[in-house]
Order: C-alpha cells, then sequence, then structure tokens
C-alpha cells in the first residue's frame, strides 16, 4: 500500500488531501535524479522512463518544468514520430514544485510543460499519443499539464497501433484513439500545423475535459482546438480563446460523434484563417454527419469566420449514410459573432443544408454581423428544423411556444454587455437595464421547466447543470441565456467559511457542514448520486467509484473531489 496524493479542488478554490490507494506512484523531473528509480522525489526518474515501466492504475507525479519526448511511437519510423506515448490507463499529474519534497501538493501555479519543439524547428507530430486499450472502469487521466509544441504533418502515412489508424496529420498536442482520457485544469496552447493542431479523438474515444484552456492553436486544415470523430466528448468550465484555422472550427465534431458543452466560454477563433479565396463556414462549433451537440449554459463570442456560422454551423453531406445532425442550444449566449466575406449571412447559429435540427431554448443570439445589408443572427436552410423557444434571436423574442411576442423588443446595444470577467472560471457577457425595460430578463424559462427540459433529452441534462447559469448561480428568476448573476472572481479565493469541507478517507467522502444542511452528490456529468441532510456536523458518504470525480453541492456552495 502506498500513499498517493490526489487533488481535490473547490469550484474556487484548490485544496487537497491524501488517500491511500494500492498502486505504483512514479516521480519524474525534466532531468533524473539520485539513482532514478523514480520510487522518490530523490530518486526521480525521466518521463519517458516512467511511461515505459508503468500499468494500469499507476500514477506518475510531474515536478515543474518542461518535457520534451525522446522515444518514438509505436511503428514509428520518423523522427518527427517522437512522442510520449501512454499506453496504459494511468494518472499524469502534474503542477508538483521544480524540486519538490515529499510533502509537497501539486498547485497550478507550478508549470508542467510537455512540449513537443524536439529540436529547434523540429516539432513532433504529436505531443502525447494515448493508445491504451479500453478497460471497463479505467482511463488516462492528466491534471495540471500544459500541452504546446506539437504540429501535424501536412500528409503522411498513418501508423497502425492496436489496429487503429494514427493518422500523422491531425492532433498535434494528443491524439487518442478508442480510450478514455480525462483533462483537468489543463491548458494546450500553441500547437500549430495541418488539421487539429489540438486535440483529436477518433474511433470510439471518450473524452472528459474540465476546467482547461485551449488557445492559440492554429492550424491549416479543421478543428483547431479540438476534432471529435465518431467520439463522445463532455467538456465543462473550459474555455477556448484565439484558435485559428484556414479550414472550418475552433472545435469540429463529425461523424456520429457526441458532444456536451457545459459552462464554457468559446471567443475570438476563426476560420477561414489567411484563406481568403474560399469562405469556409463555423468558427466556433462546426457540426457534421449525424453529430449529436448539446450547448449548454455557454457564451459563444467574438469568432470569426470567412463564411455562414461564426457561432455554430451545421452540415450534413448524406442523409442515407448518417442521421439527423442535430444542436441544442440552452441557457446560452451567442453575440458578437461575424462572417467577414460573404454578403447577407448568417454569423450566429446556421444550418448549412438539410438533415439538421437546431433546437434553441431560453438563450441570446443576438448581435451577429455579416457583410451587407440583411444579416442574420439564426438560419436554416430547407428541410432542417429550427425551434426557438423562450429566447431572442436578433432584436426579436419569443414566448414558450416559439411565437414571436409582438408588443416587445430586444436592443442588442443597450440590453446585453461585451464579454467581460463576471466572477467564475470563464467569461460571460451579462445583461443591461432592469426587468422593466430589458425582455431577456423576463420572458426566459423557470428553473422548474429547464429541469423538465433537461430530463426529457437524450443524453439528459442534469438538474446541476440545466438549474444554474454558466458561473454556478441557481436560475432563481426567468432570465435567458448564459449569465443570470455576477459570481466570485476565479482570481479571488471565496472565504474559507462559505464553502464546503470535503475530503476521502477510509473509502469514504467526508463532508464537514452544520447540522440539517442539504447535501448532494453529483457525477461530473452533473446527475445526481445522493442527496441526504446532514446530521451533525459531518456527514460520511459511501458506496462511491474510486478514480472518478464527483461534485459536493452544499446549500449551493460546490466543492470537487477526485475520489
Amino acid at each position: 500500500m502506498k500513499e498517493l496524493h490526489f487533488t481535490l479542488l473547490s469550484l474556487w478554490v484548490g485544496s487537497l488531501f491524501a488517500i491511500t490507494v494500492a498502486q505504483t506512484n512514479y516521480y519524474v523531473k525534466p532531468v533524473a535524479s539520485g539513482e532514478g528509480t523514480g520510487l522518490s522525489w530523490e530518486n526521480a526518474s525521466t518521463l519517458n522512463a516512467a511511461l515505459s515501466v508503468s500499468v494500469s492504475g499507476d500514477v506518475i507525479h510531474l515536478a515543474a518544468g518542461k518535457y520534451t519526448p525522446s522515444a518514438l511511437i509505436t511503428s514509428g519510423t520518423d523522427d518527427l514520430d517522437m512522442t510520449f506515448e501512454i499506453k496504459n490507463n494511468i494518472s499524469l499529474i502534474g503542477g508538483y514544485p521544480a524540486n519538490p519534497m515529499a510533502a509537497d501538493l501539486p498547485s497550478k501555479e507550478n508549470e508542467t510543460f510537455l512540449d513537443g519543439e524536439i529540436a529547434a524547428g523540429y516539432n513532433a507530430y504529436h505531443v502525447v499519443t494515448i493508445t491504451a486499450a479500453a478497460e471497463e472502469g479505467k482511463k488516462v487521466s492528466m491534471s495540471n499539464i500544459s500541452i504546446k509544441g506539437g504540429k501535424p504533418a501536412s500528409s503522411g502515412t498513418a501508423l497502425t497501433i492496436n489496429g487503429l489508424s494514427y493518422v500523422r496529420t491531425s492532433g498535434g498536442a494528443i491524439t487518442i484513439g478508442g480510450a478514455a482520457l480525462e483533462l483537468n485544469n489543463c491548458r494546450i496552447f500553441d500547437n500549430s500545423g495541418h488539421n487539429c493542431p489540438g486535440l483529436y479523438a477518433f474511433s470510439n474515444s471518450k473524452v472528459v475535459v474540465d476546467e482547461c484552456v485551449f488557445e492559440n492553436n492554429i492550424g491549416g486544415g479543421n478543428g483547431a482546438s479540438m476534432w471529435i470523430d465518431a467520439s463522445t466528448i463532455d467538456v465543462f468550465n473550459s474555455n477556448f480563446i484565439g484558435n485559428k484555422n484556414a479550414g472550418v472550427g475552433a472545435i469540429q465534431i463529425i461523424t456520429n460523434a457526441k458532444a456536451n458543452f457545459y459552462n464554457s466560454t468559446i471567443a475570438y477563433n476563426v476560420s477561414g484563417y489567411n484563406n481568403t479565396t474560399n469562405s469556409r463556414n463555423g468558427s466556433g462549433i462546426y457540426i457534421r454527419n449525424g453529430s449529436m451537440v448539446q450547448v449548454v449554459n455557454c457564451t459563444i463570442y467574438g469568432n470569426e469566420s470567412n463564411g455562414n456560422g461564426a457561432g455554430i454551423a451545421l452540415h450534413s453531406s448524406n442523409l442515407t449514410t448518417y442521421p439527423l445532425t442535430s444542436v441544442n442550444v440552452i441557457n446560452s449566449t451567442i453575440a458578437n459573432n461575424k462572417s467577414l466575406l460573404l454578403d447577407n449571412s448568417t454569423a450566429g447559429i446556421f444550418a448549412l443544408t438539410a438533415g439538421c435540427v437546431v433546437n434553441v431554448y431560453n438563450s441570446i443570439i443576438s448581435g451577429n454581423t455579416a457583410k451587407g445589408t440583411s444579416n442574420f443572427d439564426i438560419a436554416v436552410t430547407s428541410g432542417t428544423t429550427l425551434v426557438t423557444k423562450n429566447s431572442v434571436t436578433g432584436d426579436k423574442v419569443f414566448d414558450g411556444d416559439g411565437v414571436m411576442v409582438s408588443e416587445v423588443t430586444f436592443n442588442r446595444k443597450t440590453m446585453l454587455d461585451t464579454l467581460a470577467n463576471n466572477g467564475g472560471k470563464t467569461e460571460t457577457v451579462k445583461l443591461l437595464l432592469d426587468d422593466s425595460t430589458n425582455p431577456a430578463r423576463t420572458y426566459g424559462m423557470a428553473a422548474a421547466n429547464l429541469i423538465t427540459l433537461g430530463n426529457s433529452l437524450i443524453p439528459v441534462v442534469p438538474e446541476s447543470i440545466v438549474a444554474f447559469d454558466q458561473l454556478g448561480n441557481s436560475r432563481s428568476a426567468n432570465i435567458m441565456g448564459a449569465w443570470t448573476a455576477n459570481a466570485f472572481s476565479s482570481d479571488v479565493e471565496e472565504n474559507e467559511a462559505t464553502k464546503p469541507l470535503v475530503y476521502s478517507r477510509d473509502n469514504k467522502l467526508w463532508i464537514q457542514s452544520e447540522n440539517a444542511r442539504l447535501i448532494s452528490v453529483f457525477n461530473i456529468a452533473g446527475q445526481r448520486i445522493v442527496t441526504v441532510r446532514a446530521e451533525g456536523n459531518l456527514t460520511l458518504i459511501s458506496g462511491l467509484t474510486k478514480g472518478n470525480i464527483y461534485i459536493v453541492n452544499v446549500d449551493g456552495k460546490n466543492s470537487k473531489v477526485v475520489f
């Protein structure tokens, strides 16, 4: 039995507690120390060495600093095939001090970089390659790690690993095939190259992204920050900022993929970058070929496209082969997105082809602009379904039956602010004026109706998400959009007395609170696991599964724990 430090992160404040588990812990530094066994900080190994000996269930702890891959991927033949290959379902935890001691705990302040620049001017096709086989109840997890310097090739032969085809042309930061991956407090930035310099998931991969940043990834093809192909992704409390592509989409969801974006901001991304001869659609999220996407409590702002759908674009190329391509937009704000080249185009949400479904609930889609005199915030092609309820599109307000309310008008310039830090983990756009003059404050959906809506969808959008806004505030009024009120700033620590103290010990979750407080435990997808009333000042929750993230809510205050 060895002691392993797992991270306990509140939604505002980070803390850490120790639990005891049966596994091997490896300790690594950019340069090995002592005997280099990796069994202590004094005898730290290199990351490549630790990856070569770790097996499923093991944990690798990384001291702050820069790590560069020096081993070829399985079947690799090119020097640029060097990568950090993760062959088993293990955990990597960065953020320890550069010269850590046994008692040190990780912090996001201790930057840990995986850098794909293997030599001056030479960058790996993939900084991280995940080839781990799928195992029931197991996954690869990475925490407090930054990944930069990946550069996918413009062409090249794919490598076959475990029966899957790993292309060299996508996934500069991370490529993952057929496995499960969880990213927590990670930063994917400054990757460049051909298709998808960021994260590429394919062949039924299952990805969870929580409190991460995808920034300044610049590609010549599609999916600058991520490309999700025939896979599933859940994104929580994350930022996609300033990613650029000559093709389509900062985020591309393609071919029967499923994606859920919760409490996130997608801003200042560009499609058709340095490509003015072609009109390229969709710079925020581009959804294709039978994929199903849910956008809940999200802000999509200031994205620029040389075609239609600068905020969200949908496309279905073959209705015989693929089912309907769909998006549910709930409690979200889509504003100030621009179509730069096309006259009279649609810059907010646009379905380019037949065979698409666009459902908009309790959202604001306004102030999106294009060239020409006839600009549209949302539009669909013939053969596509559009439902708009309790929402604003342009200057129009729609009620719960999807009927335009003729007696009121929404003015984006006076009623909607610009993107700003209004507290929390992600930036938002707040509403201006008061209830009597801004219809977005009064014509929205009540929390009870949102909960009913969430339960009716596939997959279900749980109460812990749909009944709150992007910043974590309860939806106590009929307010549209991602923002309902300001929250604690992400740069300011919340008073310790206001957040619940949660820790794990003896295979139980321990929650310290006042007597009779209402305590709810949710999984990372927001599904409620248990709700109890505190009896005394210490409540124990058992029956939880190790290795998972849980969110504990005590009277509206949240803490997140890796159990």
